[in-house]
């Protein structure tokens, strides 16, 4: 089995409250191939050459000017995905924190190879043993095309041991990076539900999204996902569980 395939993404939930805005799909494949490498290695700097980090995310362009343009791309929005933490300290007072989640990131163009280290203060997001924890094979995720895709797969799998995931409509906005311009719920429909659903019918076997509407009036509060279990036989995915 090569290391690709092998290679889970592992990480606390709550980085899925974090919307990866306006990454595209190649740059949300390099971002979470760092994420899969990083876990695990403390705060360790980790050296990627850049044909392993190409293999790591299915990268399928052959020219490194491209490769360095994007992955300069990938840190820019990286720095721009702040986490934000909103808590009273131990004196009483109401603080807000931001981080950035990578605060070493060095491209070596010319030996080719690329060094990045975790913020000591969110270590816990990619390498804390907890329960809550979202867990998925790269190769599954770098096999989903679309940028809506990719967001709505990492949402389930947070779910995956009930098959149940239900959200207000406002948050599922803001989770999947959708634009404001798309108002109605025909627009979120036709641009993000039907797309993004024909696509991970592919991974997720019964999966249905209910339009819960709010109890005045006809616009709809909430969405309410739901699928009975995993599918083994996924795209260039021959494997019974792809999720340790």
């Amino acid at each position: 089995m090569d290391k690709k395939t092998d290679l889970a993404v592992r990480y606390q939930n709550e980085l899925n409250l974090v919307p990866l805005k306006e990454f595209n799909a190649k740059e949300m494949d390099l971002f979470f191939a760092l994420c899969a490498r990083m876990k695990e290695r403390g705060l360790d700097n980790v050296r990627f050459s850049f044909e392993e980090l190409k293999e790591l995310s299915e990268y399928k362009f052959t020219g490194n000017d491209r490769f360095v343009h994007d992955l300069e791309n990938v840190y820019q929005k990286m720095i721009s995905m702040s986490y934000r933490t909103d808590e009273i300290n131990e004196d009483g007072d109401r603080v807000i924190k931001r981080f950035v989640l990578f605060t070493g990131f060095e491209i070596n163009v010319s030996k080719m190879f690329v060094d990045v280290s975790v913020n000591p203060k969110l270590d816990y997001i990619i390498n804390g043993l907890t329960t809550e924890v979202s867990r998925f094979k790269l190769s599954a995720f770098t096999s989903i095309r679309s940028t809506y895709a990719k967001t709505l797969f990492r949402l389930l799998m947070q779910y995956r041991s009930t098959g149940y995931y239900i959200v207000r409509i406002e948050d599922f906005k803001e989770r999947m990076d959708i634009p404001e311009s798309y108002r109605q719920m025909g627009q979120i429909d036709q641009k993000v539900l039907h797309p993004a659903l024909r696509e991970l019918q592919n991974y997720f076997s019964d999966l249905k999204v209910a339009k819960i509407k709010a109890k005045k009036g006809n616009k709809i509060a909430k969405l309410e996902f739901t699928f009975s279990g995993l599918k083994t036989d996924t795209p260039k995915i021959p494997m019974h569980d792809w999720t340790k």
